[in-house]
């Protein structure tokens, strides 16, 4: 039961953790998932239609060969994973009078922008430059969380250069340098990708979004359930382990020092309570969860008052769809589309509450089999935002088996998202032969995130403000990893990963000089 690292959770920035820190370190890490598949929101779950979904990885930024990210992932799967490229326009934002593509290429977003709002030519040329510095910000901001205490003063005052625009609300950036309502909308097209609306979200946060898919999406050959899949068997060359169906209830503090957790799991039908003990605790379970449920009652931090003020991130519904025959016979390539009823992103966002009655105001359409050579079935998914809230009165009843009411309510909701795709698409509900839906109570019972959310803390001025939020933590050998450390996504739970391991490692110095090496190439 004794372990060199034990690591809460196997999303992407856990997996990362364990990976690097067995291959620099030779550690032997043990993982543990409170769900019955590995990969947090990198997994994957299939039907006996021979349908097969991802749940989080819709796409992924700067994969192309030799770019920085793609030489870290392959650098922690030992390169074992494909990746294809999304056709040329991977991304479609659909507005009732207005249809916008999206081509790979910062000065492609830039020239197609001018085309279509050429009154705006001067504040278009001026946002391109802004994303940059927005962008640099944010990477001077993950340096000062790994940086020695000693020295983190000098990174703070690097900081302040260029953080009022970073850390404006992303709405308030829009305002200030555009006009045209149009506009701006098709600009916070992505915002989804932030899970807030833009008056929620930091400007830099928006940046690093439009930035990091300049380049294009690209999907894993074989689908998202490969990356874990390639993870395992590194973390068991030194005797680590993955655990499934493990949930961590408590992680065991030895005065201030992290020793263990305790564990919840059933064998034999009866549920049990396992203790694992290691010299080094990493948290990948995000960090309220981390601090205020995980915490020992006798443990008080000034953090944990501050995450319980904290504004809640956002929940969603998702339909995962399987088609009678291929949706490209409505024109659909693989790419992406955000769809949206009205230009005010805002407003869609406080109404996301009515999908429960029918109403949609937005949503996201990704086709997974389009974009996977080796898909076997044709698959959408159709996600929108709804809060926990509106699913709450079934909270305390088991995974499929909430009853006819709830059922109801979840057949009401998926009517409502394929009518809305169907408006603008004919044709597109006839092609569907099976569908699904999952609720805030889903990604609650199977993440154990707060109300549902998805993507752990919101990308607020608030959280790139918080000193406190960095992997180390003021309990000796406890460590944060994954998004709520670094940025959200894929990659930038993958970051997460990265930090956690310069934070603690004892070869830090020979691994930053790989990562800076890379990031000049």
């Amino acid at each position: 039961m004794d372990y060199d690292v034990i690591i809460v959770g196997s999303g992407m920035g856990g997996l990362a953790c364990a990976s690097l820190l067995t291959q620099l370190e030779n550690k032997k890490i043990l993982v543990l998932e409170r769900h019955f598949t590995p990969g947090g929101y990198t997994h994957m779950f299939s039907r006996n239609q021979g349908y097969e979904w991802d749940v989080g990885v819709h796409y992924v930024g700067e994969m192309c060969p030799g770019s920085f990210y793609r030489r870290i992932f392959d650098y922690i799967t030992d390169g074992s994973i494909e990746w294809q490229k999304m056709p040329e326009v991977f991304e479609r934002f659909v507005y009732p009078d207005l249809t916008f593509d999206l081509y790979g290429g910062l000065e492609g977003l830039i020239r197609n922008l001018i085309e279509q709002f050429p009154q705006e030519k001067k504040a278009i040329e001026q946002y391109r430059d802004d994303l940059a510095k927005a962008a640099r910000w944010y990477g001077r901001l993950m340096v000062s969380k790994v940086m020695p205490d000693r020295l983190g003063f000098f990174w703070h005052i690097l900081l302040r250069f260029g953080s009022k625009m970073a850390l404006m609300s992303t709405k308030s950036y829009l305002d200030h340098r555009f006009s045209d309502r149009r506009l701006k909308a098709v600009i916070a097209s992505q915002w989804g990708d932030i899970g807030i609306p833009p008056s929620a979200s930091a400007f830099a946060a928006h940046a690093l979004v439009v930035v990091h898919y300049c380049g294009g999406g690209y999907y894993p050959i074989g689908g998202a359930k490969v990356i874990a899949n390639s993870l395992i068997p590194i973390i068991e060359r030194t005797g680590g382990r993955l655990l499934t169906r493990h949930r961590v209830d408590s992680i065991i503090v030895d005065g201030n020092n992290a020793v263990g957790v305790e564990v919840l799991t059933r064998a034999g039908g009866q549920d049990q309570v396992k203790r694992y003990y290691a010299d080094t605790i990493i948290s990948n379970a995000g960090a309220y969860t981390t601090f205020n449920r995980l915490m020992p009652s006798k443990v008080k931090l000034p953090c944990q008052s501050i995450l319980d003020q904290f504004p809640v991130g956002s929940a969603h519904v998702c339909l995962y769809i399987g088609f009678k025959d291929n949706p490209s016979k409505l024109g659909f390539n693989g790419e992406n589309l955000w769809i949206y009823k009205d230009f005010d992103h805002d407003e869609a966002y406080d109404n996301r509450c009515r999908i429960v009655d029918g109403e949609i105001s937005g949503c996201f359409l990704s086709f997974p089999s389009l974009k996977d050579p080796t898909a076997k079935g044709h698959t959408a998914e159709l996600i929108s935002f709804a809060d926990y809230d509106q699913f709450s009165p079934w909270s305390e009843q088991k995974w499929k088996k909430r009853g006819r009411e709830y059922d109801a309510l979840k057949q009401r909701i998926s009517e409502a998202l394929i009518a809305f795709v169907d408006s603008r698409y004919p044709g597109f509900a006839k092609l569907i032969e099976y569908q699904e839906l999952s609720t805030p109570l889903t990604t609650s019972d199977f993440t154990g995130h707060r109300h549902g959310c998805i993507y752990g803390l919101p990308a607020t001025p608030e959280k790139f403000s918080a000193k406190w939020l960095k992997p180390k933590t003021p309990i000796n050998n406890l460590y944060l990893t994954g998004s709520d450390v670094a940025g959200h996504g894929i990659v930038g739970a993958l970051m997460g990963g990265v930090m956690t391991t310069l934070a603690m490692s004892r070869k830090r110095w020979v691994f930053l000089k790989w990562l800076v090496s890379a990031k000049r190439r």
